[in-house]
């Protein structure tokens, strides 16, 4: 079943990274640096698999159910995983990542861990780049939903916003008017 789950979740973070029109910024900090910790907040793993990381690369990943799925999921991106997290097996995860740097690979990490407290650094990263004193390099994802209305978009003619509607659906509401030959409308949607 698990098989089955990381196989859907690559899927779908596939289709994801397919509807989305991505930017990198400063991505030569990483293309630059020949070997690397890549350093993200736990939050960011998501999409953190469609940066520009480069094989062969193992990714701590904790011990959990979730986990499991997850190291699944980076299988099917061609990553390696070493299991443990602070709370659980982080001596044994800890030693394969030093081997794995032992071996010329490059690292990804969340130095916030599974547990938090979110978006600060634990010392796992920080000790494992000084015994092997290979550079971290910072990563993090910003995104935001494109409106219906801007500029450019299929849905850019005559629209007002709906700031007081509570759907989630709808941000915006675009009006829509035809006209027949004599002049008058033929329908008005709203």
């Amino acid at each position: 079943m698990t098989n089955v789950l990381s196989f859907l979740g690559y899927l779908f973070l596939r289709a994801l990274y397919a509807t989305m029109r991505v930017r990198h910024v400063n991505a030569g900090n990483l293309d630059e640096t020949p070997r690397y910790i890549l350093a993200f907040w736990h939050r960011h793993i998501l999409l953190s698999l469609h940066a520009r990381w480069r094989p062969p690369t193992t990714a701590i990943i904790s011990r959990s159910k979730d986990g499991e799925i997850v190291s699944g999921v980076l299988r099917h991106y061609g990553a390696e995983t070493a299991r443990g997290s602070s709370t659980r097996g982080g001596e044994v995860a800890l030693r394969e990542i030093l081997r794995a740097i032992r071996d010329g690979k490059n690292i990804a990490f969340t130095p916030d861990g599974p547990k938090g407290p979110s978006q600060i650094v634990k010392d796992g990263v920080i000790y494992v780049a000084k015994v092997s004193g290979i550079p971290i390099v910072p990563f993090a994802i910003a995104a935001k939903k494109k409106s219906c209305c801007a500029r450019g978009t299929a849905c850019s003619f005559r629209c007002r916003s709906r700031a007081s509607s509570f759907s989630m659906e709808r941000r915006c509401s675009c009006r829509v008017t035809a006209t027949r030959k004599s002049g008058g409308p033929a329908f008005k949607p709203q």
